[in-house]
């Protein structure tokens, strides 16, 4: 009889150690998912940064060449005609469509 109640309180650890067992891999599993879900997001972030970073640095050296020409008359005389439509007193501009 001794013999029997060895073997059901064996079974009874043995199944309490595997229940154990199956909720720390249960635990381990989610934690893991959550860990890699939180590294793509910081990659994808990281990418956004970098592009942001280079949209950046492109400004910032189109501005040093611009004020690199600030005090040269020809340039601002072309970005004066160019890109705010300027012209001297007297000057007739004609625009040529291509329709």
């Amino acid at each position: 009889m001794k013999k029997k109640v060895h073997n059901t309180t064996f079974s009874f650890v043995m199944t309490v150690v595997c229940i154990a067992f199956v909720v720390v891999a249960v635990l381990c599993a989610t934690r893991l998912y959550d860990v890699q879900q939180r590294r793509e997001r910081l990659l994808q972030e990281s990418r956004q940064l970098n592009a942001q970073k280079q949209a950046l640095l492109d400004q910032n050296d189109a501005l040093q060449a611009q004020s690199a020409h600030s005090g040269d008359e020809i340039y601002i005389e072309k970005v004066a005609r160019d890109q705010l439509d300027m012209v001297y007193p007297g000057e007739i501009i004609f625009r040529v469509s291509g329709e």
